[in-house]
């Protein structure tokens, strides 16, 4: 699925972006971290730049290695992810049911209610909301 795809890779981008941003806010230079971890700092630096995706174990050794919760870095870019394209899987509201189901609650925050006689049609129509 071509968007289930995009997402995957968007991931892996903002996951070595994040990574990235860490190394610095913790002081680090991605050549010193590439030594840190003993591997090579080209390497890193494409890895870092998203092409190709950082591998998991090499991402879990530079956070280990700079001191960051992979776990953080992995919720910040699945944050990301869904802040660019909604989350997964996609919302598919009935949008009758879910105005039907506002009604039946009560719910006044419809856009129809912002009425200054909202409160008379309640009391005129009483079992509308049941």
């Amino acid at each position: 699925d071509n968007l289930l795809r995009k997402r995957a890779d968007l991931f892996g981008k903002y996951v070595s972006a994040e990574i990235k941003g860490a190394i610095v806010a913790q002081g680090f230079t991605q050549t010193g971290v590439a030594k840190g971890i003993n591997r090579q700092g080209a390497n890193l630096s494409r890895w870092l730049g998203g092409k190709p995706t950082i591998p998991i174990e090499v991402a879990l050794e530079v956070c280990n290695y700079i001191g960051v919760d992979l776990q953080k870095i992995v919720n910040r870019a699945q944050q990301r992810v869904e802040d660019e394209l909604g989350p997964w899987p996609p919302i598919t509201v009935n949008p009758d049911a879910l105005i039907m189901e506002k009604v039946r609650r009560g719910d006044m925050s419809l856009a129809a209610n912002y009425d200054p006689d909202k409160e008379a049609e309640r009391d005129y129509y009483p079992d509308a909301g049941a």
